[in-house]
């Protein structure tokens, strides 16, 4: 009987469990990394955001203070406001473009190396690097866009693209777009490169062009990849940061302050980090509510078309 007892525990399951503890041995270093620089200072933004800190002198615990201040800042909300236009024309704008020349680039093969190469390229620069040479191309004197306008004869339609209320967000909305979307043109094409060529076959048999193909065929099978790459561009659009700060830094006025902006204004110029915190807690939320809905919105489509 105890030999039975012992062939017993080293049998399938005792195996299993050996397994998972190895694997869990391997997910170990990772799941401290994460914990030490992701859910640490996590924690740390919540616990702040009911403090008063200068980021030098003691922290005073303040309540729900930030809070109010959050929610009665107009600039903080008008800050929102313009990251949704931002998020918007990245997701539309950017989403569109990827997918409409990666289906392009997939359609003929000649070339499909170089394609990917030049349009992920402008992704590999710096953002300052993009927001200087764009500052460049954008000057209202001198700069390469307005003189082009005037060579050829529409001079009227030339402005001062960076500093004009109605032109400076869809402007550096557009360079974020140009920016960015290779990425998203890269996950699309591997997409496309995995719909099996016999769907595309029996569609033609069918009689059915090219926009019947793309509507039947490619779209069904694209879900997946368009749920990962409409997330991915969505908070990267919302979190904008970089490109805003060199180009404009918010202005003119607060025509394009977005919320991380702000958030790094609130903490690194007046020294409220507090309220910093509190409005950092705000904003993520709002994208985790967001990400729950696109998500949801994502399957609901992808399971219909199925």
């Amino acid at each position: 009987m105890p030999k039975e007892g012992a062939a017993l525990r080293r049998g399938p399951g005792a195996k299993r469990r050996r397994r998972m503890l190895i694997g869990y041995g391997f997910m170990l270093p990772a799941l401290l990394l994460i914990g030490l620089f992701t859910l640490l200072p996590f924690v740390q933004g919540v616990v702040l955001s009911f403090q008063s800190w200068d980021g030098v002198g003691a922290t005073a615990f303040v309540g729900l203070n930030n809070y109010q201040r959050v929610f009665a800042d107009n600039i903080f909300w008008a800050s929102m406001v313009n990251v949704a236009k931002f998020g918007l024309i990245g997701f539309l704008l950017g989403n569109a473009l990827s997918l409409a020349l990666a289906v392009a680039v997939n359609a003929n093969p000649l070339g499909r190396t170089f394609y990917r190469i030049v349009y992920y390229l402008p992704g590999v620069f710096s953002v300052v690097v993009i927001g200087m040479m764009f500052h460049w191309i954008l000057q209202p004197t001198v700069g390469i866009l307005n003189r082009t306008l005037t060579t050829v004869g529409l001079g009227a339609l030339a402005s001062n693209w960076l500093a004009g209320p109605a032109t400076a967000l869809p402007t550096v909305a557009g360079v974020y777009v140009w920016y960015h979307w290779g990425f998203g043109f890269l996950l699309f094409l591997a997409g496309l490169q995995g719909v099996p060529r016999e769907l595309y076959e029996a569609a033609s048999i069918d009689g059915a062009g090219a926009w019947e193909r793309f509507r039947y065929v490619t779209w069904p099978q694209l879900v997946p990849v368009t749920t990962i790459v409409s997330i991915l561009t969505m908070l990267a659009a919302l979190q904008i940061f970089g490109t805003v700060q060199v180009l404009t830094n918010g202005g003119p006025g607060y025509h394009t302050e977005v919320p991380t902006l702000r958030i790094y204004k609130e903490a690194f110029d007046f020294q409220r980090f507090g309220a910093a915190a509190a409005m950092s807690v705000v904003f993520g939320s709002i994208l985790i509510c967001l990400s729950l809905v696109q998500i949801w919105v994502s399957r609901r489509f992808g399971s219909e078309a199925d």
